[in-house]
């Protein structure tokens, strides 16, 4: 989830502007290490995520989303210095919606 973030900033750089997060920690959350509680709440604080949404969601309805496009747009929103937090956090929910009515859609489209 952070590999797109970090391709445009670098370790060092994320790290200060999370703020009281070493480079190193983050790095091993990159690389999927599982953080402490601490570090865990505020990379959600810095992402503007809940908790829930950056666990990995395995109910059927859910799987056909393309996460990795969902994450990716939202993390970009989120991300934005250009846009308000509350603007970016609109935005995402919107694109959210847009992939599930679009899954449903398609479910509904497909035979039985």
């Amino acid at each position: 989830m952070l590999t797109s973030i970090l391709v445009h900033k670098g370790l060092r750089d994320t790290a200060k502007e999370i703020g009281n997060i070493s480079s190193s920690t983050l790095s091993r959350v990159e690389n999927g290490k599982m953080p402490d509680m601490e570090t865990f709440l505020l990379l959600c604080n810095w992402l503007q995520a809940s908790p829930s949404e950056l666990f990995k969601k395995t109910e059927e309805s859910e799987a056909s989303f393309d996460f990795n496009t969902l994450e990716t747009i939202e993390i970009q929103l989120r991300a934005s210095k250009k846009l308000d937090p509350a603007v970016a956090n609109a935005l995402a929910e919107l694109v959210k919606a847009a992939y599930r009515d679009n899954s449903q859609q398609s479910d509904n489209q497909q035979p039985d």
